[in-house]
């Protein structure tokens, strides 16, 4: 039996961060009698061994749950599939990555060890494991990290978005074809201040390692009804719980309501009357939130368009920060002054990890914006 010391307050080492364990598993997949066997490479274990404890998750749990029949079949099957969450662990993803993908994460990985370690609630992903699998005689390698589900809930999540900046320097989605959003949420002061300081942090953590084109995901659980006026305009997709495929709906309703930005009804106490007044535990866990409509004014979010008030469109979200694997090399730098030649738009946003850093953040904080209380409050 492998043994495992005793973590507790022991730190990894410099050799922790380039270390690797080698074994072999046998596990029968599909209809086969007899087991197949695998070659099995660990990177970093101790390492990862440390980030599972910051999540609190038993490392023989998850043990057990990578190494099982579903991860093998999974790894191993001919479908182009890059992403699976367990069925019979919904806590963890098995993520498939590029070769150049796993060179960015064992690149930041002890800059990674270490902001986790200071910011247990970033919203960065959670990676717990980074592997090679081959298949004993066999010729094919699969390179994966087991990630956190972000979206693991006890509540279901009826729609789900992926927010970025598009090259032309503006806030979409980058579920389908990217579309500029027209929502934003409004949040309670204190939770709102926590979010963006989180924010803040992993942005300048990702802008120090090197670290692109990430991106914001978003799930959420719609408490009020009628609530599609707010979307219409746009697509709505639908989250089976615990997976992350998505069926694509198409709005054919009118354009979004035009109404005055002055009428101010985001105030903490119209917070949440059909969702239970809850605060999150955990920055990025079971928010509560008010769904608002806005203008668009050159394809920024712009001035809020407030719903009517018997459509309170309260909702709960779960969101993090995901693919932050994209690392500013200088093919990224090419391809971005090509793009720059070949488009007509007079706002391009560098793929440089400063500029997209800044502007990140910045649409975030529209996205999240003040309510008029807050505003007041700041002007006395």
């Amino acid at each position: 039996m492998e043994e495992k010391p005793a973590l507790g307050e022991w730190e990894p080492s410099d050799l922790d961060f380039v270390s690797t364990s080698n074994f072999s598993l046998q596990c029968s997949i599909g209809s086969h009698t007899t087991n197949a066997k695998f070659e099995w490479v660990d990177y970093r274990p101790a390492v990862f061994r440390k980030l599972q404890e910051f999540g609190e998750i038993d490392n023989d749990d998850y043990t057990d749950s990578i190494r099982g029949h579903e991860t093998l079949k999974f790894l191993v099957s001919p479908e182009k599939a890059t992403s699976l969450c367990l069925q019979h662990d919904d806590r963890f993803i098995i993520k498939i990555l590029s070769k150049s993908e796993m060179k960015v994460l064992l690149e930041m990985l002890p800059k990674y060890y270490h902001h986790l370690k200071k910011y247990r609630r970033s919203l960065l992903p959670k990676f717990y494991g980074l592997y090679v699998v081959k298949p004993q005689g066999g010729k094919k390698v699969v390179r994966f990290v087991v990630v956190g589900n972000i979206l693991r809930s006890d509540i279901s999540i009826h729609k789900k978005f992926n927010l970025g900046i598009s090259p032309q320097g503006r806030l979409v989605s980058k579920a389908g074809a990217e579309e500029d959003l027209n929502v934003a949420f409004h949040l309670h002061a204190a939770v709102r201040h926590q979010l963006l300081r989180q924010i803040k942090h992993d942005c300048s953590f990702l802008k120090e390692v090197g670290v692109t084109e990430y991106s914001l995901l978003l799930g959420m659980h719609v408490c009020s009804a009628p609530f599609e006026a707010v979307f219409q305009g746009h697509y709505t997709t639908t989250h089976k719980e615990g997976s992350d495929d998505t069926e694509k709906k198409t709005s054919d309703g009118p354009d979004a309501t035009q109404c005055d930005p002055a009428e101010d009804m985001t105030t903490d106490d119209n917070l949440g009357s059909s969702c239970p007044i809850e605060f999150a535990s955990e920055v990025g866990i079971r928010m509560t939130a008010r769904v608002v409509n806005t203008q668009r004014k050159e394809g920024n979010l712009a001035s809020l368009c407030h719903p009517r008030k018997q459509s309170p469109n309260n909702v709960i979200l779960y969101l993090g920060i995901v693919n932050i694997l994209q690392g500013h090399s200088k093919l990224k730098h090419v391809e971005h002054v090509f793009r720059s030649l070949q488009s007509d738009s007079p706002v391009i946003l560098a793929v440089n990890p400063k500029v997209y850093s800044t502007h990140f953040e910045e649409f975030l904080g529209k996205f999240f914006p003040e309510s008029e209380a807050e505003k007041i409050m700041k002007e006395l």
